[in-house]
């Protein structure tokens, strides 16, 4: 069922992440990010996360864990970065990662929830569907404008935890997601 605009766009484009100590983050220009919570999982081989249910993604065994190592829940976050290769993926991590119940995503998106100014800004430099597909690592970098407050007009007011989400675990088995926050 999935259309040309479901699907993301091939992008050749380039994005760089340093990671450093958080005591060498605090001695440099800019805002310190810091990675509160990393989780992963993977299966076997392509496909292995299938559960008979494609209503539940590899998300949902990695959320749990994300949260308790990052000290947090979906209330806590206040901007998400999720995994929108194709456009199903995002309503089955908002449910997965807990921000709506199992079959509410359809609606929590209709309401407006995602959106700037929603309880759940989601993607909000377009993601893969607009911005392009940089395997994920193009959602880490908005979280971290986002958490430096230096977005410009897709500023989510406030931002001081984000969510980033890589593949979900449909297609290849592997899922992963970080919890970033602001630092002082």
């Amino acid at each position: 069922p999935l259309c040309l605009y479901d699907c993301c766009l091939e992008t050749d484009a380039a994005v760089a992440i340093v990671v450093t100590s958080a005591d060498r983050a605090r001695e440099l220009r800019h805002v310190p990010v810091l990675i509160s919570g990393a989780a992963w999982g993977s299966g076997q081989t392509l496909f292995s996360n299938h559960r008979g249910d494609f209503t539940t993604s590899a998300a949902a065994d990695t959320a749990p864990r994300l949260y308790a190592m990052a000290g947090v829940g979906p209330d806590d976050i206040d901007v998400a970065c999720l995994y929108d290769a194709f456009t199903p993926l995002v309503l089955l991590q908002l449910e997965d990662f807990g921000f709506c119940k199992k079959g509410e995503a359809g609606a929590f998106v209709a309401d407006g929830q995602t959106m700037l100014g929603g309880a759940l800004p989601t993607n909000p430099h377009g993601g893969h569907l607009s911005e392009g597909y940089v395997h994920g690592l193009n959602h880490v970098a908005e979280a971290v404008q986002q958490l430096r407050h230096a977005s410009g007009e897709r500023q989510v007011e406030g931002a001081e935890v984000a969510l980033s989400t890589g593949q979900p675990g449909y297609v290849a088995g592997t899922s992963s997601a970080l919890i970033l926050r602001r630092g002082a």
